[in-house]
């Protein structure tokens, strides 16, 4: 199946909207049936309460979590930064591999030999495969840019040693 590159972003609100077997078991529903299928438009996605990864630095990285739990294992987010972050675009690293999405937006994303000057410009549609541990750096070009990222386990950040 073939999707167009401005489709991408929706489908993957899609499959990661879902309720989760946790969902449905909260609503009443304990024998492990499929939860139905949820479907939300990125247009709404993206208008959703956004809170800060890091409550003491709100001009930082703002999520929504749309499945998992990001303090405690593997997650499904959309991430929002503004414009020139200064968080992001110094050399860090996570504890668990990440892939991003970006949705809304102009994106530089580079790793510890590269720099922004020389990144490539990432525009909606663009994807990104972080490995956990290894030092890199990003910076929203634009007002606002908005990424759909999926962590393999809790969003923990590290930074470079003696830093």
């Amino acid at each position: 199946m073939r999707y167009r590159m401005s489709s991408i972003p929706m489908i993957l609100l899609m499959l990661s909207a879902s309720p989760t077997l946790a969902q449905a078991q909260a609503t009443g529903d304990a024998s492990g049936a499929r939860a139905p299928m949820a479907v939300v438009p990125v247009t709404e996605a993206i208008n959703r309460d956004f809170q800060p990864l890091y409550p003491d630095r709100p001009e930082g990285p703002n999520l929504v979590v749309l499945d998992g739990d990001p303090k405690s294992g593997p997650s499904l987010t959309l991430f929002r930064y503004g414009r020139d972050y200064t968080g992001s675009g110094n050399l860090h690293f996570h504890t668990h591999d990440y892939r991003l999405w970006l949705i809304e937006g102009g994106l530089k994303h580079w790793d510890e030999d590269g720099r922004e000057a020389t990144a490539t410009r990432l525009e909606p549609g663009a994807y990104v495969y972080q490995p956990a541990h290894l030092l890199h750096a990003a910076n929203c070009l634009t007002d606002r840019c908005i990424a759909y990222v999926a962590f393999d386990g809790p969003i923990e950040t590290g930074l470079p040693a003696g830093e």
